[in-house]
Order: C-alpha cells, then structure tokens, then sequence
C-alpha cells in the first residue's frame, strides 16, 4: 500500500520553526551567562560582615549592664557576643540574671524603632534568647513539666530563626553562627530521637566550621565544635580542632577544661 504523499512544509513555515528554536537556544545561554556571572560576583566580591551593634546610648548602657555577668552555657559548650561578653566560669543564670535580660529586651525593642532594619539587632534579641534557653534545658532522659519545656522550645526557637534570618541573607556574621550552632546543639541535648540528635549535631559542628577564623567568636567556636565532634565520635578530628584550639590559648581555664575533656597533650 503506498503511502500518502504530504504536501512539503512550507518555506515560512520552516524560517518560523528555526526562529523559534534559535530564541529558545538564545535565551537559554542568556540564563546561563548570568548565572555565570553572579557566580563571578560571589567569589570576587566577599559577603559584608556583620559585627558589634549599632552606635546607640540605650544599647551600650545595655551591653555595659550585661557584659561579663550573662552566662551563656549548656554542658560543657560555651559563648561570647559583642553583648554578652562571656561570664566567668563559675558565674551562674538566676534571678538577677533574668531580671537584666528582660531589661535588655525591652531596650532592644525599643531601639529597633530608632535603627529600623538593622540585622544587628536581631541578633542582640536571638543572643538574649539563647540565654534563657541555656539557662534551663531539659533533660531528655527525664519528664519535665510541658509548660517549662514550653518556654524552653520557645526560647530556642526564637534564637535559632533568628540567628538563620541572618545567616541566610547572605551576610556573612560570625556571632550569628556560633549562635546559631548553639541552639542546634541545645534542640540535641533536649532530642530523644538518636538520630535527628545526631543531626542537630553535625549541622551545628558545621556552623561553628564556618567562623571567621579572625573574629572573637573563632575560639568559642573551636572549643564548642572539638567538644561535639567527640560526641559524634570523629575522635580524630574533635583531637585536631583541639590542638588548633590549643596553640591559640594554651593557658586559660577554658584550655585546662579543654585537655581535661579530650585527654589532649598541648601547649
């Protein structure tokens, strides 16, 4: 049987067809170059970094009231802001503490309406969040009362939004993510799930990973990040963070706590 004859496509209608597939190839490398380009951009020219907070009388009064008297711990993990400080060691969270930490807040808030959109502030609000979250953290191998763990998850919450709201703008802040690694690190030590513990605790390791090595926030971060990759048993590599740690601060409590936890020889 033979087969119809078609009539030939024609001539306009091919030139039509090769027009179209010539934008649509057109358009596709246009959409490649770009990306090309924001790529280019992103290597060239490093994120901003985000420090200290803004030149404001309330606020310094606030970090003056705060500073070196706000213990912010969990376990053995410890932490520094441009608000904070870092208390001493034997330094504890009680009633005087909560006390300036609802102050702070309230003056926060209020400054926020002074200095509208700066991120800093948001994480002056996350740091005091952390705070009351350190403060008590429960126990996951024992009940607590659901209104406790309320505020608890509340609290932990708010700091790790927070803390994210920062880090995924693409503002590079180092106090956002050793912030931001602690309170995963708090949600693991609440987690009873081994493996979403487990989880929680590398993305925090990676975290504290990506602190800028010249900020104040990088020893904290060594120190917190040794700690947890020895709970994951990267044995190896909680060791080498250690001595890192270590030919930075050889002599402090910090230090001393440090070759005590790991069974670390160093300076």
């Amino acid at each position: 049987m033979t087969q119809p004859v078609l009539p030939p496509v024609p001539v306009v209608e091919i030139e039509r067809r090769l027009k179209w597939r010539v934008l649509a190839i057109g358009s596709f490398l246009a959409i490649m170059a770009t990306f090309a380009v924001m790529a280019a951009l992103s290597l060239l020219v490093p994120p901003r970094m985000l420090t200290g907070l803004p030149d404001d009388p309330e606020l310094a009064a606030a970090r003056a009231a705060l500073h070196g008297r706000l213990p912010v711990r969990a376990g053995a993990l410890r932490f520094r802001s441009t608000l904070t400080g870092e208390a001493p060691l034997d330094a504890a969270f009680g009633a005087e503490q909560a006390v300036l930490v609802e102050s702070a807040i309230q003056s926060i808030e209020r400054a926020r309406a002074r200095h509208r959109g700066d991120p800093r502030l948001a994480l002056a609000l996350a740091h005091l969040n952390l705070a009351l979250a350190a403060a008590h953290v429960p126990d996951a191998s024992t009940a607590v009362p659901p209104e406790q763990f309320a505020a608890w998850l509340r609290n932990v919450t708010r700091a790790e939004r927070r803390y994210r709201a920062v880090t995924d703008r693409g503002v590079d802040s180092p106090e956002a993510r050793l912030g931001l690694g602690f309170a995963l690190a708090l949600e693991a030590m609440a987690e009873r799930d081994p493996l979403r513990e487990r989880a929680l605790k590398l993305e925090a390791i990676a975290q504290w990973a990506a602190v800028d090595p010249r900020d104040a926030a990088a020893l904290p971060a060594l120190y917190d990040r040794a700690l947890l990759l020895a709970e994951v048993e990267r044995r190896e590599e909680a060791i080498r963070v250690a001595r890192e740690y270590l030919a930075l601060d050889g002599t402090s409590p910090w230090a001393q706590r440090l070759r005590k936890a790991l069974a670390v020889a160093g300076p």
